[in-house]
């Protein structure tokens, strides 16, 4: 049966829902009766269903109901006037009854019927929620050129990332998690053929035993969902790459084991799932992140369900492929889910990559196929099908549409062996391929800008490079965006704004790559400015540079033997000339070499560096490759995972400026992440030596003395921070948590009480003021506290671990202990309070070798 009751919809009021519809409950009772504080119990037994009036306490015990002669928890108010609590003692059955009707109306009109599952509608919703809690820090905040982003619990740090920068966060942990929030979609396409063969309603008994497989196989905070007719979604606040890919392949393995037998033909019916997945903000860039939050929730959405098609492809298993099979990261599909769509006329060819996986002009992909050609070709030297895919050669994009891409072909691994449509494209590192050979013969030209082609300039600039000891590179981008001209030809035209892989603050209001074409149209950069464009460098760089096309609305430069002062103010005065010429507004990035350990091949690589930092700069928008630039790159990798290739970049950036107090804190920060935590406190000094003022360097060095038992020394740091920055919030709680150590109670409240005062600041008090409430023997109180922090941040481990000690304490549900203690573990494994916790919840529910395991990973 997959009706659960004889209204035909599934969901029905759980223990579970009071927690995650308490503020709607909270509501419902208020507008009865005044009260000043709240908190909900789940007692093992309620012995009545009537109002408990406790007046030395003014406390008002109200039972609610679950439908079905049982109760789901108990909803306690605090300071109810005594004349309202006894006119509603002997009322409260039937209006516990009504409001718990109201409830169940009110979840059952977010589900979905057949399932039990939240509805789409509520899944957009939520998303926006987080989406919003996600970015409002960034508001707060004004973001700066460059500093890291927070690794670590307790260390703050801003981040000028692509697409927008990660809020501060201050944990109590070791380590922080990445503030962002993963969205999976598991696309179920077989169950059409389900509907086809056994008809509708054995696809929905399926489908029931799906989801419930789903909800079984998903963390306590996880939301489930289904979003379409043979499509489930899972929203995974704070969540990582390697979690999400973790639960996607758990989900989609598991999937697979779920099965009915149908009642006649006695079969057992499955299907297979496949799960793509996405990250905010790390999946988001350009335009798209600025963009209100009702907007970004169904294309966070979107993206999950791209991937979810992708992975129910057939895609050969790469060397170092991450994801398991029926499983697709949106950030991968960039980098192995591309294929070839359709060979075109003059070496050019179709692929599946647009602007909606990120694809942008220039990007180079190695051609990989399983199935060999046979138009002649000999066969003896070819792979095996069963060993490895076949190499058969590299493209590069030249014309970015939606959905689809045009790419030319630079490199062919065997001339006989032709790029064909099905063959699957790789995403090369930025270095490989840069001193690729084009087509045999004479090099040719660009139509449009009379330069070099993409290909034709890289095997001409890997020549030579060779011949000179010393030389620049200049990649100059045109920025439709802020040019006077574009808008004059373009104003017309309904075109859609690409997104951009630049690491650029949303708050500039940059878009750094050209207009993408609407479906079938010719590439929307016009064709005459690029070419004026060219005329231009050529007008004032002369003869003695060497020119190419690098993408549709990029030009590169290669100067032989010149001086950088000389350069810089070469590409200032262009920037200039064609802004007044034009209209025309560009950015361009010089990379010089020789630059510290740099090689030759690396320049145009430090090219694309040095444009990312000329971006960020004011006009005339050029930038060199300098300490600041590298600083900009290593953020850009730290915002992307990339712990080790951001040190590398700090530690470069250091080399370049050793007084770069920004690299010295952000290296500290990264290091501190790793492990090292001695390194990573001399970085945070050298830091202040550069800059004493630098607060974020205090914070940081004051909470790395906090974590080693050195409390006065962090008091001290904390207090230098507030002496430059009295708002400081984070500095404020810190010194509330050291006075709290040391059982100064009095000094602590008064420190949280300040911070409370603070914009943005109360939301993250009502745990330790929840905390010192339970050290007062304020059990209560504490508990209000604590609803009230969940309800402000429902991510909050610790204040689900010590909400479900006092459950314990108290011999209530243990259930709902063990639902609490295990989301806390789930969201900071690394807590030995949350697996105790769990460990007394589990040892009470009679499951002692689980007990016995959460006991063993507290340890």
């Amino acid at each position: 049966m997959i009706r659960a009751d004889d209204s035909g919809h599934r969901a029905c009021l759980k223990r579970q829902d009071l927690i995650v519809f308490e503020q709607r409950l909270k509501e419902s009772i208020a507008a009865l009766f005044p009260f000043k504080s709240h908190s909900i119990h789940f007692p093992r037994v309620v012995n009545s269903a009537s109002a408990t009036w406790i007046a030395e306490e003014e406390k008002l015990l109200l039972p609610l109901p679950d439908g079905a002669g049982d109760f789901l928890g108990v909803f306690t108010a605090r300071g109810v006037p005594g004349e309202d609590a006894t006119a509603l003692s002997a009322k409260w059955p039937a209006l516990g009854t009504l409001i718990a009707d109201a409830l169940l109306l009110y979840k059952r009109s977010l589900s979905d019927p057949v399932t039990g599952l939240f509805s789409r509608h509520y899944l957009l919703r939520s998303m926006e929620r987080e989406i919003e809690n996600l970015r409002e820090p960034l508001r707060a905040t004004p973001p700066v050129p460059s500093c890291a982003a927070e690794p670590a619990a307790g260390f703050l740090s801003r981040e000028a990332g692509r697409g927008g920068a990660e809020g501060l966060v201050a944990g109590e942990g070791e380590f922080a998690r990445r503030a962002s929030l993963g969205t999976l979609v598991v696309r179920l396409a077989a169950l059409r053929d389900v509907v086809r063969e056994f008809g509708y309603q054995f696809a929905d008994e399926l489908m029931v035993a799906l989801a419930d497989a789903l909800i079984d196989l998903c963390p306590e905070q996880a939301l489930a969902a289904r979003t379409g007719d043979s499509e489930f979604a899972v929203q995974l606040p704070v969540a990582g790459p390697r979690i999400c890919r973790e639960l996607a392949g758990k989900i989609a393995q598991g999937l697979r084991q779920v099965y009915v037998v149908h009642p006649l033909r006695r079969e057992r019916v499955g299907i297979a799932a496949s799960v793509g997945y996405t990250l905010y903000p790390q999946d988001m860039t350009g335009d798209l992140f600025v963009r209100p939050a009702i907007e970004q929730a169904p294309l966070v959405l979107r993206k999950a369900r791209l991937a979810a098609a992708l992975a129910d492809e057939n895609l050969p298993t790469y060397p170092g492929r991450s994801d398991s099979p029926g499983v697709m990261g949106f950030g991968r599909i960039l980098l192995e889910g591309g294929c070839v769509l359709e060979s075109l006329p003059l070496s050019r060819v179709l692929v599946s990559l647009g602007a909606n996986a990120h694809a942008r002009e220039g990007q180079r992909f190695s051609v990989w196929s399983s199935h060999f050609p046979s138009n002649g070709a000999k066969t003896e030297n070819r792979p095996e099908p069963s060993l490895a895919p076949l190499y058969k050669g590299e493209i590069v994009l030249m014309a970015v549409r939606e959905d689809v891409s045009q790419a030319e072909i630079i490199h062919l691994g065997e001339p006989a062996w032709n790029i064909e449509p099905g063959d699957h494209l790789l995403l090369l590192p930025e270095e490989q391929g840069s001193s690729a050979r084009g087509h045999s013969g004479e090099a040719k030209r660009d139509p449009e800008t009379g330069l070099l082609r993409h290909g034709d300039f890289l095997a001409r600039w890997a020549e030579e490079r060779e011949k000179s000891d010393a030389f620049a590179m200049g990649l100059i981008r045109l920025v439709p965006g802020k040019s006077r001209a574009f808008a004059e030809h373009d104003s017309d035209d309904d075109q859609e704004t690409a997104t951009s892989d630049s690491l650029i603050p949303p708050s500039t209001g940059w878009d750094d790559d050209a207009r993408k074409p609407e479906d079938g149209g010719d590439p929307a950069y016009p064709g005459p400015f690029m070419a004026e464009a060219a005329r231009c460098c050529e007008e004032e760089f002369g003869s003695s540079a060497l020119g190419g096309r690098y993408g549709l609305n990029s030009l590169i430069f290669f100067h032989p033997g010149c001086q950088a002062q000389t350069l810089v103010q070469s590409y200032e005065k262009l920037s200039r000339d064609m802004e007044k010429r034009l209209g025309l507004e560009i950015a361009a990035g010089l990379a010089l070499h020789p630059y510290l350990d740099y090689r030759k091949a690396d320049a145009l690589e430090n090219s694309r560096k040095a444009l990312e930092y000329a971006m960020l700069l004011p006009k005339p928008h050029v930038g060199r490759l300098d300490s600041l630039a590298l600083n900009i790159s290593a953020d850009k990798r730290f915002s992307q995972g990339d712990t080790f290739g951001a040190i590398k970049e700090y530690q470069s950036a250091l080399l370049a400026d050793e007084k770069n107090g920004m690299a010295w804190n952000s290296l500290g920060i990264c290091l501190a992440g790793i492990g090292r935590q001695a390194e990573a406190e001399e970085h945070f000094v050298k830091a202040l030596a550069c800059n004493p003022a630098d607060v974020m360097a205090l914070y940081n060095l004051g909470y790395m003395r906090q974590s080693q038992g050195h409390a006065e020394e962090a008091r001290s740091h904390y207090e230098e921070c507030l002496d430059l920055e009295p708002e400081h919030i984070y500095a404020l709680v810190r010194l509330g948590q050291l006075a709290e150590s040391a059982g100064d109670a009095k000094t602590a409240r008064e420190c949280y009480e300040k911070a409370a005062m603070l914009p943005g600041g109360e939301s993250m008090t009502f745990r330790h003021f929840a905390r010192l409430c339970i050290s007062e023997g304020k059990e209560d109180e504490a508990r209000e506290q604590l609803h009230e922090a969940l309800l402000h941040n429902p991510q909050d481990a610790l204040a689900m671990s010590l909400l479900s000690r006092l459950y314990l304490d108290a011999g209530e549900d243990l259930e709902i202990a063990a639902s609490f203690a295990r989301q806390s573990v789930s969201l900071r494994p690394e807590l030995k309070s949350g697996w105790l916790q769990l460990a007394r919840a589990l040892e009470g529910l009679g499951r002692d070798r689980e007990a016995k395991e959460a006991r063993l990973r507290a340890l």
